[in-house]
């Protein structure tokens, strides 16, 4: 598995049981303040428990982005950084026609005085 995926999955699970939780809690806030009734207990510990399974979600989102994104971590290929690379592409060499010779290799180092 790619780096960081396991953390964006635990992160994207965590948000779901968080919706177990936060609805409930608002739910039973809200109708307590419709009909004029106390709160039940369990509403505030619900709430709390909600936002704590948010906060950790958003924590393993954060850590999966920051694993997946770092300055450090491992370098993205892009073509344009290797200058030869378009060589090793079919078409984009020099013709064999005007090559000095069939046996030098273009992307070999030259020294120099033209030597290969």
């Amino acid at each position: 598995m790619k780096l960081g995926i396991k953390q964006y999955l635990a992160g994207l699970v965590l948000l779901f049981v968080s919706t177990l939780f936060v609805p409930q809690a608002v739910s039973d806030f809200a109708r307590a303040e419709s009909t004029d009734t106390p709160i039940p207990a369990e509403a505030p510990l619900l709430l709390a428990i909600g936002l704590l399974f948010i906060l950790a979600a958003a924590a393993c989102i954060g850590w999966g982005y920051w694993l997946t994104h770092r300055v450090g971590g491992a370098r993205k290929v892009n073509p344009e950084d290797d200058p030869d690379e378009p060589l090793l592409r079919p078409g984009y060499g020099p013709d064999p026609s005007e090559e000095a010779s069939w046996r030098e290799n273009p992307l070999r180092r030259r020294d120099p005085d033209g030597r290969a």
